[in-house]
């Protein structure tokens, strides 16, 4: 619009100048009936010019005239909320294609022949995304939702400098007390206090987190074990009884969930305490807590009296578990039965190869002495 409009006056311009560079002006001549008109063509333009002006003057006295009127008004009104509705229409077009500066640009438009909140609410979200924070900011203060401003500045922030939280701790705390349901304040609280380890604090946002549904189960999961682990990691640095005494101050319910419980096993495992995590390992097992595969795959497997037993109890009942197996000959590896290792994983790997088992049946024939087979095996685990 704006080049079209530089072009139309280089033109006038150039009609105008031209001439008169030139010496020779031109002339126009008009006829009505008898009479006729005979002028140059700067003055014909500069008459052009003058009548569009007189007639702009005249269509906007008369407009204001109509829209005086109680019918003007409602018509104008009408066109001007048709208007508004289609630029916020095609705000949401743009939001829902990604193309969030066409979403702001509409949104814009919106607000300006309306003025309604959501328009506001609108633009800022679109100015938040392409990484305007000082104006998503200052829509927020035309989009009547002052009350909840700083909430919108915190997770602003947050967005722009994650980093920024260590700063920000404490007006963070004070908002969770005011908003203690705002879904993506627990959110940016959650994922801010794993960024800066602030697992005590995290630990209390978990159970609303679960209730409002903010992550899918697998994230959700993975952070609550991350938690928990990091609490029983610094609780069993004090000392050897503190990590037991943190698992007995659970509730019952939190020492009977499975991913709870995984972490406590982990934490067990990292301090070496064999005989406890043989215990909580089998007690998991029978409550139908874990399963033989849980413990294998996050290395939880510990060569205790209690689990070896219910391993031997199901090769009883399955002799063909490829599990159960790879569990009887990871036990027998650690405590050097080798001879039962190379028995147990051969028959795994068998049933189920793969990675873990291949390394495990290397070391065990590396422990035999059998190096032709050792490195055979090792082959299998790289091409596994």
């Amino acid at each position: 619009m704006k080049t079209a409009l530089v072009i139309v006056v280089l033109l006038v311009v150039g009609l105008l100048v031209g001439p008169l560079w030139s010496g020779n002006t031109g002339y126009v001549l008009l006829s009505i009936g008898q009479w006729t008109v005979e002028t140059s063509v700067v003055a014909a333009l500069i008459l052009l010019v003058i009548a569009i002006l007189i007639l702009r003057v005249v269509f906007a006295f008369i407009a204001r005239l109509v829209r005086g009127t109680k019918w003007g008004m409602r018509w104008f009104g009408e066109r001007r909320q048709q208007k508004a509705e289609a630029a916020f229409h095609e705000a949401l077009v743009a939001l829902n294609d990604g193309d969030y500066a066409g979403s702001s640009r509409a949104a814009n438009r919106a607000w300006q022949l309306r003025k309604q909140p959501n328009d506001a609410l609108l633009a800022a979200y679109s100015a938040q995304h392409i990484g305007d924070l000082k104006q998503a900011r200052e829509w927020l203060t035309h989009s009547g939702k002052t009350a909840d401003l700083a909430v919108s500045e915190m997770l602003y922030a947050l967005r722009d400098n994650p980093d920024s939280i260590s700063s920000r701790l404490t007006d963070l705390k004070a908002l969770l007390r005011d908003y203690p349901r705002h879904p993506e304040l627990i959110r940016a609280a959650i994922m801010g206090y794993q960024r800066v380890h602030r697992y005590d604090d995290l630990v209390a946002l978990l159970p609303i987190a679960r209730e409002l549904k903010l992550f899918s189960e697998t994230q959700y999961e993975s952070i609550e074990e991350e938690t928990y682990y990091a609490l029983m990691l610094a609780a069993g640095r004090q000392g050897a009884t503190k990590l037991q005494d943190y698992w007995q101050s659970l509730r019952r319910d939190e020492r009977r969930d499975a991913v709870i419980r995984r972490a406590y096993l982990r934490a067990l495992v990292t301090f070496d305490q064999t005989k406890a995590a043989d215990k909580v390992a089998a007690r998991a097992l029978k409550r139908g807590e874990l399963d033989i595969a849980d413990l294998l795959q996050n290395n939880l497997l510990v060569a205790g009296p209690e689990l070896r037993d219910i391993v031997q109890e199901g090769l009883k009942k399955k002799a063909d578990d490829s599990f159960l197996l790879q569990a009887m000959g990871q036990m027998a590896l650690t405590t050097k039965d080798y001879a039962l290792a190379q028995r147990a994983l051969r028959r795994a790997s068998e049933l189920a190869p793969s990675q873990r088992v291949w390394l495990d049946l290397a070391m065990t024939y590396d422990a035999l002495g059998d190096t032709t087979n050792a490195l055979q095996c090792y082959r299998e685990a790289m091409r596994a």
